[in-house]
């Protein structure tokens, strides 16, 4: 640090930003570019549980600040935090299982057991029906379905997430269109069929 002429000290060069400052930006920036799609990609899992919704989130973005020397450069870290919110919810989901199981073990009340089996309450709209169907299929179907169709994910960004081919997602997508279709019309002719076991 010099004296100036006037007496006045320089401050000498202005400090260049450190690493970790410019992680915390790199991660505010990821934060707010995506934090909107990746509640939205958790509430639709979700069917539409806000708690369970913004409580996944948060774990998502907490992983991604734990990992942030592993985040991509964009666009490849919105593939990315798919990927990692993938895991949270099958981690989730798990968890959510096992408490439904431990809860029937210990003859828990019906109710709960009964909104365990169908998430989206009585089928009233086609909206309800099809969360509902595809609540029932299994995690890989679902995992394609809501990348592609809600996500509106290309062939080749789902397959980034998924770690597969181009092609295996191509085929995945076709078989849980199939499965989706049958599980829809299997639910059409029990409600069908509902009115005369009733009566």
């Amino acid at each position: 640090m010099e004296i100036g002429r006037e007496g006045h000290r320089d401050p000498g060069p202005e400090p260049t930003p450190t690493a970790d400052g410019d992680q915390r930006l790199r991660f505010q920036v990821l934060y707010e570019t995506h934090y909107s799609a990746i509640y939205a990609f958790a509430l639709r899992r979700l069917f539409g549980s806000n708690e369970d919704a913004a409580d996944v989130a948060a774990e998502i973005f907490a992983t991604a600040w734990r990992r942030r020397d592993q985040v991509p450069a964009p666009p490849e870290d919105r593939l990315w935090l798919y990927g990692v919110a993938r895991r949270v919810l099958l981690r989730h989901q798990r968890g959510a299982w096992r408490r439904a199981r431990l809860l029937r073990r210990l003859g828990a009340q019906r109710s709960l057991d009964d909104a365990s089996t169908d998430p989206c309450g009585p089928p009233g709209t086609d909206g309800e029906r099809v969360r509902a169907a595809i609540a029932r299929l299994r995690p890989s179907d679902r995992d394609v379905l809501s990348l592609v169709l809600w996500e509106r994910l290309s062939h080749g960004e789902a397959a980034a997430v998924l770690g597969c081919s181009v092609n295996a997602v191509a085929l995945r997508l076709h078989k849980a269109r199939a499965r989706l279709r049958r599980a829809l019309e299997a639910d059409h002719e029990r409600r069908g069929d509902g009115p005369d076991h009733d009566a």
